[in-house]
């Protein structure tokens, strides 16, 4: 019934096994796990494939480095059962996952199904799952309307709707945690072009396909922070991805929901410039002088769809007094062309990162 996709590259083994474990531990007969090698060394590789020819509910596929988002898509052509989930090989599943996902899949035959993550910051990178004390009966949320999914969408986007805040952990804004119908996404695959928010683009068109929505509050995912992740590490074409999403997530979203999704579009848009400073600007790999990150920062802030992030980005639910006020400063100085400011903001706030 269930087909789950971890895309893997050159991760300790112990973590995948842990991933792996995690679904595994549920002993499910009709559970298939896709492990999709996206081109690692060839020891990692021959020891990956040993992890997963121990069961018959695992298949083990290679193929040439193309990122995570080529590998979800390899991953799902390879799936054969009706509804697929993503998991990083570095994160792991709660032992009421399946059961819970099992249950709303059998009783509602939703589109997608949606469970709440649970980030631990201070993962020791072991084979060690965390034991989560979780509900029994969670809250089950079913709709097949356009404005709940646009409120679900806002939500997942940075603009939050109270009937869908959870204390003990938060929706995804990712790929992960969520079951979908198999047949839903043959036409919203994932981007592979950008290297961050191409998931963005993913739930836009994803959302807007599925007729029928459970959210279920309850802790399903356990995301492992780990440094050096895809959106810290220095890359050099950075700027031009940027430019290329925030364009595509704005054109994206105004092509399929008009401007039901405009808040979070703008939150999510006018936020990239702290993944192009983390990433780039201000990353240490780079190597560039003051000018030079200087201009690109101000080109960053004068593109059109960034304008249109400063203009109508609303920070009234930043639930942190001081951060708001930072991010209402950093919008004034940026909106009022206050660069030199908006740059020692930006530099400050990567470094404290």
């Amino acid at each position: 019934m269930i087909s789950f996709v971890i895309p893997v590259y050159d991760v300790d083994t112990a973590l995948l096994l842990r991933s792996i474990n995690s679904i595994l531990k549920s002993n499910e007969k009709d559970i298939e796990i896709v492990v999709v090698d996206d081109g690692s060394y060839n020891r990692n590789s021959s020891e990956y494939k040993k992890i997963c020819d121990v069961d018959y509910r695992i298949k083990y596929y290679w193929k040439a480095n193309e990122g995570p988002s080529a590998a979800r898509n390899f991953g799902v052509a390879k799936a054969k059962n009706e509804y697929v989930a993503f998991l990083d090989a570095d994160d792991y599943i709660t032992g009421e996952c399946i059961a819970q996902a099992k249950e709303i899949l059998c009783k509602e035959h939703p589109d997608l199904v949606m469970g709440y993550v649970y980030k631990d910051i201070y993962d020791e990178g072991s084979n060690k799952c965390k034991v989560l004390s979780n509900i029994e009966n969670p809250t089950v949320m079913v709709f097949n309307d356009d404005i709940f999914k646009a409120k679900l969408l806002n939500h997942i986007l940075g603009y939050p709707d109270q009937t869908l805040i959870e204390t003990l952990g938060y929706i995804s804004d990712g790929p992960c945690c969520r079951f979908f119908r198999r047949t839903v996404f043959k036409d919203v695959y994932f981007d592979s072009i950008p290297k961050w928010n191409e998931d963005t683009l993913w739930n836009i068109s994803l959302i807007k396909r599925c007729s029928k929505i459970a959210v279920c509050k309850s802790i399903w995912y356990v995301y492992a922070v780990r440094v050096g992740s895809i959106t810290q590490g220095y890359r050099q074409n950075c700027y031009n991805e940027f430019l290329y999403i925030t364009d595509k997530i704005y054109l994206q979203s105004e092509l399929l929901w008009k401007e039901a999704i405009q808040k979070g579009v703008y939150h999510r848009i006018w936020h990239d410039i702290f993944i192009l400073s983390r990433a780039y600007i201000f990353n240490k790999e780079n190597h560039n002088n003051f000018f030079v990150k200087y201009r690109i920062m101000k080109q960053a802030i004068q593109s059109d769809c960034y304008q249109k992030a400063i203009k109508n980005v609303d920070f009234k639910y930043e639930r942190r007094f001081a951060r708001r006020k930072v991010k209402e400063i950093l919008n004034f100085c940026m909106k009022n062309h206050g660069y030199f400011i908006s740059y020692m903001i930006l530099k400050f706030y990567s470094r404290a990162r």
